[in-house]
């Protein structure tokens, strides 16, 4: 065991910025259901690639030291030739039930119990000991895609019924976290503070809860006028060209709370 005070403060630091990080993207996929086993595939393939953007003219077996990835699977993580997540239980249950019903009984509905032919049997033979069928049905209900008739379910959706908002807004989060993303791998590997993006926090552990709506308010103040100008400011350096010619270059005003 090693006992440096000065490594086991560096390890402590990176479990601590693992732990924040899985617990952001947790938030991320389970509030807007997002697919975990292919965002694990899709990981691993940016991991891949990232680490050859950085260097190009490193081998296979660096890649996958760097990675920690199999070596056997870099080259196909480079031409984008992993097989994609096998779908999720719950989409294969899904489309089981609708195949079910338009098959045997010309409907939409088919029986909820029984043996043969019906939900639970669908579910006790996709989800083998895993997951009971009461569980998926609630989960499938909530979802928006079987609906409870009784003895019978009726297939509503196919697909996952997450609102179009919520579609928007998920892409508007993943968005907002690769900019900040790129503004701290920025500033990482800059030593001059001019040449860093700007970066700036100001907090407060001394306000009491009840008092954040008030303070929401004189933020919204502040930050719509400094807005207008920061616009006016990017108008006054842009070139006479069409939209999107160049990179996106701005600022983000981000408002928080932490959990703690």
């Amino acid at each position: 065991m090693n006992t440096n005070p000065k490594i086991k403060q560096n390890q402590q630091l990176k479990k601590k910025a693992l732990n924040l990080l899985s617990k952001a993207i947790a938030k991320i996929i389970i509030k807007f259901r997002l697919p975990r086993n292919e965002f694990l595939t899709l990981f691993d393939e940016k991991l891949v690639l990232e680490a050859q953007r950085l260097d190009p003219k490193a081998s296979h077996v660096a890649l996958a030291i760097r990675t920690g990835i199999d070596r056997r699977y870099i080259s196909k993580h480079l031409k984008g030739e992993m097989p994609r997540a096998k779908p999720d239980k719950l989409s294969v249950i899904l489309e089981d039930i609708r195949w079910t019903a338009h098959k045997y009984y010309n409907s939409s509905k088919i029986p909820k119990l029984g043996p043969f032919k019906t939900f639970q049997s669908i579910c006790e033979q996709r989800a083998p000991g895993s997951l009971t069928y009461q569980a998926i049905l609630e989960e499938l209900i909530a979802n928006g895609n079987l609906k409870d008739l009784g003895d019978k379910v009726e297939v509503i959706s196919i697909v996952n019924t997450v609102k179009k908002s919520e579609e928007d807004y998920s892409q508007l989060t993943a968005t907002q976290i690769d900019r900040t993303v790129n503004t701290l791998i920025h500033n990482s590997d800059k030593v001059d503070k001019q040449h860093m993006f700007i970066q700036r926090t100001v907090y407060s552990t001394q306000i009491n809860p009840n008092k954040f709506p008030k303070l929401h308010c004189e933020f919204e103040k502040l930050i719509e006028r400094h807005y207008q100008e920061v616009t006016e400011k990017l108008i006054e350096y842009e070139d006479n060209v069409e939209a999107n010619t160049y990179p996106q270059y701005g600022i983000s005003f981000l408002e928080y709370k932490s959990e703690e």
